[in-house]
């Protein structure tokens, strides 16, 4: 499956309003084996937060497809993507026209504690009403930053769950190694009740399973996703489409 197929295809489903509000609430991560488009979120009002946990090769480059084509379901003021990682690649979602993204520069554990700083602020703003975009928090390869993931209990990542328990306005997307931490055995207690793990097996599939609320995940459910043209070129290619009114 190519990219821009992909796209065209929930943009086309996202023309029915009910449509569009459950790929917003579901996020498309690709499609299963008869072509229905397979989603990362099922609930409705979570208790924990809305997250989906990315493992595998290629973690990096699946995320960054992934943020293009949730990005389709929006308009520029309707969504912000906040991008925590040492990947510079994330560096290209900066050249989207209709993509509201931040990638500071993290390099060590204390920029990222600077750059956690300014999420807080966010949140604090938040609290003060209604209206604000849907918010899109991306970490990948914290692990990998000097002085992060001492224990090998992912605590970086952790610590920034807690910020967002309960918030329906709020998606994590993280990229972990989940095998050079303590839940390589259980990862849905790393994961959360209720969301989701896609794990890559080689370049455009993947296994997507369910966390159950006994922590135990599901039987996966195998997707293809978008793994071509690069993403400079899809990038390339939103750029090109007329503007929506």
């Amino acid at each position: 499956m190519d990219m821009e197929s992909f796209i065209t295809s929930i943009s086309t489903a996202s023309e029915d309003e009910k449509k569009l509000e459950e790929l917003r609430t579901g996020l498309p991560l690709g499609t299963d084996v008869v072509g229905n488009i397979v989603l990362s979120q099922k609930r409705e009002r979570p208790l924990t937060v809305r997250h989906t946990c990315v493992t595998g090769g290629s973690r990096s480059g699946f995320i960054r497809r992934f943020l293009i084509a949730v990005s389709c379901l929006y308009q520029r003021e309707e969504a912000c993507f906040f991008v925590l990682s040492p990947r510079t690649e994330y560096g290209e979602l900066l050249r989207l026209k209709n993509m509201d993204v931040t990638v500071p520069y993290i390099l060590s554990k204390s920029d990222l504690s600077l750059a956690i700083g300014t999420v807080k602020e966010l949140l604090m703003q938040r609290e003060s009403g209604k209206g604000y975009p849907h918010l899109f928090l991306i970490l990948d390869g914290l692990e990998s930053l000097d002085g992060c993931n001492a224990n090998g209990d992912l605590e970086e990542y952790r610590d920034i769950f807690d910020l967002f328990t309960r918030r329906s306005d709020v998606d994590v997307i993280t990229g972990v190694d989940l095998m050079k931490s303590i839940f390589s055995g259980y990862p849905g207690a790393f994961v959360g009740v209720g969301n989701c793990l896609v794990s890559l097996r080689e370049e455009g599939k993947a296994d997507v399973t369910y966390v159950g609320d006994d922590g135990a995940l599901c039987l996966p459910v195998p997707i293809r996703y978008p793994a071509r043209p690069s993403v400079t070129e899809t990038v390339i290619f939103l750029n090109s489409l007329p503007k929506a009114e």
